[in-house]
């Protein structure tokens, strides 16, 4: 009689092939949790390779292993493990299996699989062989039990004539993936160890901290919790689903952009009822497609998020302390911070973190040198904020990673463009003061045709909000010169200016501008600026509007495709000019309307009064207050050629200032 027995699963082909899939870590990782099942206390992870590549697997532990009763009441099913009437082991710990399907998963690592099991009974110790192979992977070989001279229970698995995938896979990282999947397990009884080529998994060796969340879920049944284990030194980034009692049935597929670790390094375990309800009706890998499922993920992304955000508002209060502490940090203190100033700060924040993190020159300079470098990072990001992302990739020399971290972090936050915009507004508000300082408290030595032009050649902006990126065109200016005479006659009897230092007559300008709203459709702005002692009167109104009625009819132009808008702005108007600037049914200072031309009358302090109310919801959304000093500040800076002498800044102190 034959010491052999051949054992048959009841199983389709599709079947096995389903319950036997897994990618090479997954299979030995349920290999160990069925040594921990076992209540193994030891277990030996060992790839065998040569120059050739890898040759066999072998798992072995100090488990209670399987006697031959067992191997016939059980390996013959699925569905049927001795596993799944109990949670727990003979020592009390919690099972990780159920249906008995975690030793097919050896044929997705190889061919051949040898089981050899000691295992005690009536005092005695037996072992028993089993012999699987994947080309009839629903039957199996068991070796009558015989006697063995070994004094301890244990189990060997060894897999050989691995598939070419395994072969040719790279283990380096096996130590680490398995420390991410059994750490909480081994945290919580100290008394296993798992080694993987000789070396042990030492989770407090490679844990910097573990941190544990309750999850409110009223729609779902049952408890819910995540547990956040961070690394030391392994790199991830994982969602692991685990039954209620803890052990890990599978990574779930981190979405794009939905766990923002701020650069920490961890593995989260979201433990479930639900998910151990799932698990037995074998419809976890449907996770994604259940409400209930999604909802409980959903939930388990954002404590992941809070707990990291938290985490870095932390450090970086510490962090910030210690840079002020130091006297290092470029920035005043202020309890009343603005948006700008706000996104400002956070920006610097994090650009001057990556710097003392990546260059350790700078770590490990004074603090003379670490408060100039700031000094200098807070300009650049004044300047140009864009610039931080140069600096992040080519001066710091950031991971492809950490540079997309980074990317994604300002393309999220937009900071950079919330500082542009906001420069924008502030820069408006400042110009807005400057303007209102130049006409009224410097009008006797502002020159329009020199000075006032040249500035409002660039800041169109502050008569019409559509055309503040609008630019001079030559032939709009042609145009323009062709039928100014309909303005009438140009004087030349005012003394009072002074223009290219001489005393001399001054004639009326002309400001123009145009701007493409669609291909072929342009809309012009045409502004007189009218000499400060001329009155808007009657006759004014009169010229202005036969010179536009001129010019749009110029056959130089499609007056299908164009709008007119005409403003005349001076610093008087008499009685009948404001009579007309308040005409029922028309905006306030239109004083004629039809199809493609609109005709305006202005005092500056009206221009001035329109742009600071076009700007008042961001002014008190930025709550920026420009004043005298930061409107002298902008001047010098974007105009400082045009303005009247005695309020320039010498080119000396401007390069002075700019250092």
């Amino acid at each position: 009689m034959s010491n052999i027995s051949t054992l048959e699963v009841n199983l389709s082909d599709d079947h096995l092939k389903r319950v036997s899939r897994a990618s090479p870590i997954q299979a030995i990782e349920e290999l160990i949790w069925n040594s921990l099942d076992a209540d193994a206390t030891n277990i030996s992870v060992r790839i065998e390779s040569n120059d050739i590549g890898n040759q066999s697997i072998t798992i072995e532990d100090n488990g209670t292993g399987i006697s031959e009763k067992q191997a016939r009441n059980y390996l013959g099913y699925i569905g049927n493990s001795w596993k799944a009437s109990r949670s727990e082991t003979e020592s009390g710990r919690p099972i990780h299996g159920q249906k008995g399907e975690g030793r097919f998963k050896a044929f997705s690592l190889g061919r051949v699989v040898d089981w050899e099991s000691v295992f005690q009974q009536d005092d005695n110790f037996h072992k028993l062989v089993i012999s699987l192979n994947s080309d009839r992977a629903n039957k199996f070989d068991v070796l009558k039990a015989a006697q063995s001279n070994d004094k301890e229970t244990k189990s060997v698995i060894r897999i050989s004539e691995l598939n070419k995938k395994v072969a040719g896979h790279n283990f380096n990282e096996l130590r680490n993936k398995l420390t991410q999947t059994f750490s909480p397990y081994l945290y919580a009884y100290s008394d296993i160890k798992i080694l993987i080529n000789g070396y042990p998994i030492n989770p407090h060796e490679a844990i910097e901290g573990i941190s544990e969340y309750e999850l409110e879920l009223d729609s779902i049944v049952g408890t819910h919790k995540v547990k956040i284990i961070e690394w030391l030194e392994i790199k991830s980034k994982q969602l692991l689903l685990c039954k209620s009692n803890g052990t890990v049935l599978k990574e779930q597929r981190v979405e794009p952009h939905r766990i923002r670790s701020l650069g920490y390094s961890f593995s989260a375990y979201l433990i479930s009822d639900y998910i151990t309800k799932l698990n037995s009706e074998s419809s976890l890998d449907l996770v994604d497609l259940d409400a209930d499922g999604k909802d409980l993920i959903e939930a388990a992304y954002q404590q992941i998020n809070n707990h990291f955000k938290t985490k870095k508002a932390k450090e970086h209060l510490l962090r910030l302390q210690r840079w002020k502490e130091a006297g290092i940090y470029p920035f005043e203190e202020n309890n009343d911070l603005g948006v700008i100033e706000t996104a400002k700060r956070e920006i610097f924040d994090i650009i001057a973190s990556k710097v003392e993190d990546n260059l350790p020159k700078f770590a490990n300079s004074n603090d003379k040198t670490k408060k100039f470098t700031f000094k200098l990072l807070s300009q650049a990001l004044e300047d140009n904020p864009q610039s931080m992302q140069a600096i992040m990739t080519e001066v710091l020399n950031l991971s492809t990673e950490e540079q997309d971290e980074f990317a994604k972090l300002l393309e999220k936050t937009s900071l950079s463009h919330i500082i542009k915009s906001a420069k924008i507004v502030a820069d408006r508000l400042d110009f807005i003061e400057s303007l209102h300082t130049l006409v009224f408290d410097h009008k006797k030595s502002l020159l329009e045709r020199d000075q006032l032009h040249k500035i409002l050649e660039t800041e169109g902006w502050i008569f019409d909000e559509h055309f503040s990126l609008a630019g001079s065109e030559k032939r709009l200016e042609d145009v323009l010169d062709i039928h100014l005479k309909l303005l009438g006659k140009r004087s030349e009897d005012d003394g009072d200016v002074l223009i290219n230092d001489e005393r001399q007559g001054r004639v009326d300008l002309m400001l123009s501008k145009s701007v493409e709203v669609r291909p072929g459709h342009k809309d012009f702005l045409v502004v007189e600026l009218k000499r400060p002692n001329k009155k808007i009167d009657n006759d004014v109104i009169g010229q202005l509007m036969g010179y536009a009625q001129a010019v749009n009819d110029d056959e130089r132009f499609d007056k299908s495709n164009c709008k007119w808008k005409f403003i005349a702005v001076s610093n008087q108007f008499d009685s009948i000019a404001k009579m007309r600037a308040n005409n029922i049914g028309l905006p306030k200072g239109c004083v004629h309307q039809v199809s493609g031309i609109e005709i305006y009358i202005m005092t500056w302090s009206e221009v001035i009064t329109n742009a600071k109310a076009r700007l008042k919801f961001y002014q008190e959304q930025l709550r920026y207050e420009a004043d005298t000093e930061t409107s002298l500040s902008y001047l010098h800076k974007m105009h400082n050629e045009f303005i009247p002498k005695n309020i320039q800044k010498q080119d000396l102190e401007c390069l002075l200032d700019s250092v």
